[in-house]
């Protein structure tokens, strides 16, 4: 029994480690390419688009919507990884109360994933098909130039 609570233990730490690991990597990597665009950028995929006004106005609405859901989502993977941090500091950190911080901060970090898709799903959608080809191959290279250390 010890011997498991000490390996889930064990788990749960490398868990937040790398959690955490990852999440710095995204924030350093932002403030280091922060010249570079993103496809969130309706300003910068007006130019690269060459969007009307009317498309431009959809995009800066469903930008808004975007952002307002990844936030909540950000703020609910950030208090599950809280709970989970206050959890293995404690004297005897319950084993099941772990996993259910670790579950919460995988159907967060899911949800921001299901968002993101539907979001680009609606960029798409405002586009004629032309610009909606350049969008996917813009998407398709900042994905690909975002992965995380160690995935390649």
């Amino acid at each position: 029994m010890k011997t498991t609570l000490l390996a889930i233990a064990v788990a749960a730490l490398v868990a937040t480690g790398l959690s955490f690991g990852t999440a710095r990597w995204f924030t350093g990597r932002q403030k280091t390419h922060a010249a570079m665009p993103t496809v969130n950028d309706v300003e910068w995929l007006k130019r690269e688009l060459r969007l009307n006004d009317a498309q431009v106005g959809e995009l800066k609405k469903y930008e808004a919507e975007f952002q307002q859901k990844f936030n909540a989502l950000c703020t609910a993977h950030c208090d599950a990884r809280l709970a989970l941090g206050n959890e293995l500091a404690k004297s005897s950190p319950d084993p099941q109360q772990a996993r259910v911080c670790v579950d919460r901060m995988n159907t967060a970090q899911g949800e921001v994933e299901r968002a993101t898709l539907e979001h680009i799903l609606k960029v798409r959608a405002v586009l004629t098909e032309e610009q909606a080809q350049r969008y996917g191959k813009l998407v398709r290279d900042q994905v690909c130039s975002m992965l995380p250390a160690g995935m390649l």
